[in-house]
């Protein structure tokens, strides 16, 4: 088993996202995630097309869901399909967005393979009610499913990781909990069958609680004897 991770790369310009990539490509990421979220203007996103030699995952996510600021809607999502439209060979999509079933066709038109999310930021739901979610996801169209929780104790670890051992069986499927008590489900979530898992591309640039750098990371995949 190969694990993959993607790293996020977050920032005001795109000419400070370009070392970012470049960084996090050296230290071993399987795919890169660019939040457009952070970003001021997505003018000249087609640079990091040309830059990157990983594939890409273009987000633009939503506030609710743990976006960096809000934002007018129709433009978050404009923005967001205009910059798959680069040729990312992935977009993140959240299971909350209207009228995700037409989006999802538009970048399944472009080529691009739609990532549908749904980012729990207070608990970790029992395991029928992540289920349903990630149902509602596969519905939808979804390439790959990704279902996030918070982490209050280091119990929350456990839905998480079954949520993925019995759905990677019916999607490509991303499953763990944020925060330093989900730092388990974070690093077990490819053994139990997750498509990939995140890490940081360094200390302070983290994008979501719990992130630990991908050094670290594969340091520990190191010591559990996981290939990487």
């Amino acid at each position: 088993m190969n694990v993959r991770i993607c790293v996020p790369v977050a920032a005001g310009s795109i000419t400070e996202l370009l070392p970012l990539i470049g960084k996090a490509e050296d230290e071993g990421a399987t795919l890169i995630e660019v939040r457009l979220d952070y970003l001021d203007s997505v003018d000249g996103i087609e640079k990091i097309v040309e830059y990157a030699s990983r594939p890409l995952i273009a987000t633009n996510r939503q506030y609710g869901q743990g976006g960096r600021r809000a934002q007018e809607e129709e433009t978050r999502i404009q923005n967001l399909i205009r910059a798959a439209a680069t040729g990312f060979q992935y977009a993140d999509i959240e299971l909350t967005t209207r009228d995700l079933g037409d989006i999802i066709s538009r970048l399944r038109d472009m080529g691009v393979k739609p990532i549908v999310s749904f980012h729990e930021l207070t608990r970790t739901p029992g395991l029928p009610e992540m289920r349903k979610v990630v149902k509602a996801e596969i519905e939808s169209g979804a390439e790959v499913c990704k279902m996030v929780t918070a982490a209050k104790g280091i119990e929350d670890n456990v839905p998480c990781l079954l949520l993925l051992s019995e759905m990677c069986k019916l999607t490509k499927m991303v499953s763990f909990a944020m925060g330093e008590a989900g730092l388990i489900s974070r690093v077990l979530s490819p053994v139990f069958g997750g498509y990939f898992t995140y890490a940081s591309v360094g200390k302070g640039v983290e994008t979501a609680p719990g992130q630990i750098t991908i050094s670290e990371l594969k340091n520990l995949y190191g010591t559990l004897g996981v290939q990487v």
